[in-house]
């Protein structure tokens, strides 16, 4: 989601710390698992998006949809499809099971750099805000996608 106030904005969550799954506590996009009676990727996207954070993306303006991606993790075979849409809304219930805290973050304040990551050796390029919050990995690959796109 992205939305214009002093600048361009996106939305992002912190997930939930949950044992068991490998992206507990990293920041990431609104978004999950394809159900049986979704009709299409999109429609996967609005459920989860209404699901974990209580916005309805069918208020906003679809823009377009990214190339899919998926994890560079060993045995991680999966494909993400990111949708970009126009829209200011603000968070509503979290589904606290999944998401920590969603918020919208001003682009021009991320800054991308190298960082280390518990648990993954090596330095990794990664996009930091209020030096606490970390995105990197695949939300940074999609990040880094729309961003080409976009400027």
């Amino acid at each position: 989601m992205l939305r214009e106030r002093e600048g361009l904005e996106i939305f992002v969550i912190k997930r939930a710390d949950r044992v068991g799954d490998l992206w507990s506590g990293h920041m990431a996009l609104p978004g999950g698992r394809r159900e049986p009676n979704d009709e299409d990727a999109y429609a996967t996207a609005r459920r989860e998006t209404l699901e974990e954070v209580g916005v309805d993306l069918s208020e906003g303006q679809l823009l377009g949809r990214l190339d899919d991606m998926g994890p560079r993790s060993a045995g991680r075979h999966f494909v993400v499809s990111t949708f970009v849409v126009a829209l200011d809304a603000e968070p509503g219930p979290l589904d606290a099971n999944e998401v920590a805290e969603a918020f919208w973050v001003p682009v021009e304040k991320l800054v991308e750099e190298d960082v280390e990551i518990a648990d993954f050796p090596g330095s990794w390029p990664a996009f930091t805000y209020k030096e606490r919050y970390v995105i990197w990995g695949l939300t940074h690959r999609i990040l880094t996608q729309l961003w080409a796109l976009i400027s």
